[in-house]
């Protein structure tokens, strides 16, 4: 049987420690500000996983939409948004060919959503689809590792958990292909699995050369959601450009 990808049912991912509801906050908190947007605005959330954003960004009167290839990672964000008591749309859909019939005054691609990996390859065509569908003057926001730092920085294994229910990661980095594979190991009393994910690193001036192929200008560089101006030695870099 081969290996489950890391967004299949009963990931990790639904249990990420680190993506607690303050961080969510914060990261929202620095979308609107970048983005100059307003009680109208329609957001679209490529790769939205669970949801965490879509609802943040609902919770404060957006209009956010969530595609994500995932049928795992949309029927518990749509779970999460009626907890929530917030309205926020979810489409089982790929970046690279989703379609809407109306325009988007924004579009995040956040947490290494960029340069995921899956049986088609890699998800490099996105960029130009979210141009596609963005209006005039929108703009985009793409998070992911800054590939030299994320590269010093990587921890070649990492576990989260207890004795009895725990995660045991296992990760690796192919020079030659700029490629991260992360194996996860996934143990309770009950159960034992393992989930694979595999994705792209890039440098900043090639993530910055993808958006400014696809169209994208006024190309912005931060190191994280405070706003901090990115360095080399930043291990995360978020890039914002806008569709003239």
């Amino acid at each position: 049987m081969p290996t489950p990808n890391f967004f299949a049912d009963d990931s990790p991912f639904l249990r990420h420690p680190l993506l607690t509801p303050e961080r969510t906050a914060s990261e929202v908190d620095f979308l609107l500000a970048h983005l100059d947007l307003d009680a109208q605005a329609r957001v679209l959330d490529v790769g939205c996983g669970f949801g965490r954003h879509c609802i943040e960004l609902a919770r404060r009167g957006i209009a956010a939409v969530g595609i994500d290839p995932s049928p795992a990672m949309i029927a518990a964000a749509q779970e999460r948004a009626a907890a929530a008591g917030v309205n926020a749309g979810f489409v089982c859909a790929d970046g690279e060919t989703f379609a809407d019939d109306g325009e988007f005054d924004a579009a995040i691609c956040l947490f290494t959503t960029l340069g995921q990996i899956g049986e088609n390859g890699d998800n490099l065509t996105l960029v130009d689809n979210i141009f596609s569908f963005l209006r005039n003057g929108g703009g985009v926001v793409v998070e992911t590792p800054q590939r030299d730092a994320a590269v010093r920085a990587l921890k070649t294994t990492e576990r989260f958990g207890d004795d009895n229910d725990y995660t045991n990661i296992e990760r690796s980095f192919d020079a030659d292909a700029s490629v991260v594979t992360e194996r996860f190991r996934v143990v309770s009393p009950q159960t034992e699995r393992t989930f694979l994910l595999r994705y792209r690193l890039f440098s900043a001036d090639e993530l910055a050369g993808t958006l400014a192929d696809a169209g994208f200008q006024a190309i912005e560089r931060f190191a994280d959601y405070s706003g901090t101006a990115l360095g080399d030695d930043s291990p995360t870099m978020i890039l914002i450009g806008r569709k003239p």
